[in-house]
């Protein structure tokens, strides 16, 4: 299974600044998290796990948020199926994916997923929630629940080729988040399909 240690040379071996955490006692999710280290939950990264599934595909998407981020599960899965009709068609069934298959597709512990050294099969789609934290710090799980991964949200969105779910206000339209040189969100609409995007520039 794949641990801090994996991560961490991963991340050397791309030149990106991190820090792997020891916490003083294990978190078992991202709110648990924000205790542990004292933070706001906005500040920790949780992944939720979506199996997509049609006679044709079977997908694993994991979507980023802050821990403070409590959607709705319906509407969540109602924007999943619109970032996904493009890859998957309209007929597309998303669910809640189970621990088994987290672990199976990802080599994680499915408790303690890493949004980091995918399979390039697994989508990884953020909340823009992910992209406002822009240049700041953010942390998230590394495999096991003794250690956190302190990292850039921007450094993250690119390393995880992040797609970026839009949110109610912008349904119908294509979103594109730019960062500028600073690190600040520039959201630019235009119409046609619900996928967004991100590009963000490397720091």
């Amino acid at each position: 299974m794949l641990g801090p240690l994996d991560i961490h040379h991963y991340l050397l071996a791309h030149d990106v600044h991190h820090e792997i955490v020891r916490l003083p006692r294990p978190a078992a999710s991202a709110e648990h998290l924000a205790e542990v280290l004292g933070l706001a939950p906005r500040r920790c990264l949780a992944v939720h796990p979506f199996h997509a599934l049609t006679t044709d595909a079977d997908l694993l998407v994991l979507v980023l948020a802050p821990a403070d981020f409590a959607p709705e599960a319906a509407s969540l899965v109602m924007l999943l199926s619109e970032v996904l009709r493009d890859r998957l068609g309209p007929n597309a069934v998303v669910t809640a994916a189970g621990a088994d298959l987290v672990s199976s597709r990802t080599d994680y512990l499915a408790g303690h997923l890493a949004p980091l050294l995918l399979p390039p099969d697994v989508l990884v789609v953020a909340t823009e929630g992910v992209v406002d934290l822009a240049a700041t710090i953010i942390y998230t799980a590394t495999g096991d629940g003794g250690t956190a991964l302190g990292i850039g949200a921007t450094d993250l969105l690119n390393l995880s080729h992040a797609i970026v779910l839009p949110t109610p206000r912008h349904r119908g339209r294509r979103v594109r988040i730019n960062l500028d040189r600073d690190g600040a969100p520039i959201h630019t609409t235009t119409a046609g399909s619900p996928a967004t995007a991100v590009a963000a520039t490397a720091r």
